[in-house]
């Protein structure tokens, strides 16, 4: 405790400029980050989309060096272990990027996408170690039980009876991504902070109304005994998400 207050009102005011930074920053890694993430999903069967996700790679990686110093200097503060996991951490992300990079050359998108998925989590942890309340970190928060419903949907056999086992897996994760998206309606992001309007603002709010309808027909589904509709119902949880998502990378 700080016996003197003015000590307190110093350190929590720098505290909250360090957020703002962080959150500006991130808002601008994902700004070209996402575009390139959705790109090298969309390329592995969409050759139009690969010049595309090539412009997309070469601008993440142009601007990434700054906005690495950025969070870097944002993040300075903190115990020798917060310093030791910021530091793993950029050096993961580096090693990702160059990893989708060289996969890109190669014109491997699997392999570029793939390297760019774990970018979002290692942030994600990093910001959520550090107290980082960042709207987007709930959207990737959300993915991994929603991506099980989607993959169940779309690769189970329609005119096959889930097992019991199968029906309680996509029960349990219904279950945690219901949670997750009512954190999500709970705390909606202020647009202007975000860097969210006009198009991308509505592809943004429309994808959150629709996934929210999404998983309501989800939870209807799982109440009864049409295989075929739920199967349906879980595979339609992705696009609505993929959607809200992306309203967050930024054009040139």
């Amino acid at each position: 405790m700080f016996r003197n207050p003015l000590t307190a009102l110093l350190l929590a005011i720098t505290g909250m400029a360090a957020q703002a930074g962080v959150l500006e920053t991130s808002v601008a890694i994902d700004g070209v980050y996402i575009p390139a993430l959705s790109l090298t999903s969309a390329a592995q069967t969409s050759a139009p989309a690969a010049d595309k996700a090539q412009a997309a790679l070469r601008r993440l990686q142009s601007r990434w060096p700054a906005l690495r110093a950025s969070l870097s200097r944002e993040l300075a503060g903190g115990t020798t272990a917060q310093q030791s996991a910021l530091r793993k951490a950029l050096i993961s992300v580096d090693a990702d990027l160059l990893a989708e990079g060289k996969a890109v050359a190669a014109h491997d998108f699997k392999g570029a996408h793939e390297s760019l998925e774990g970018v979002r989590i290692t942030l994600m942890d990093l910001r959520v170690s550090r107290g980082v309340d960042y709207f987007v970190d709930r959207l990737t928060a959300f993915h991994e039980p929603m991506e099980v419903l989607a993959l169940a949907g779309n690769v189970a056999a329609p005119a096959e009876a889930l097992s019991p086992a199968k029906r309680a897996e996509l029960e349990k994760a219904f279950a945690h991504a219901r949670a997750l998206w009512r954190g999500v309606e709970a705390k909606l992001p202020i647009g202007r902070l975000y860097a969210l309007e006009g198009g991308r603002l509505a592809q943004f709010e429309k994808g959150v109304a629709d996934e929210t309808a999404a998983l309501s027909r989800l939870s209807d589904a799982l109440r009864g005994a049409n295989t075929d509709a739920l199967l349906k119902a879980a595979a339609a949880t992705k696009p609505p998400f993929a959607r809200a998502f992306t309203a967050f990378g930024q054009g040139d």
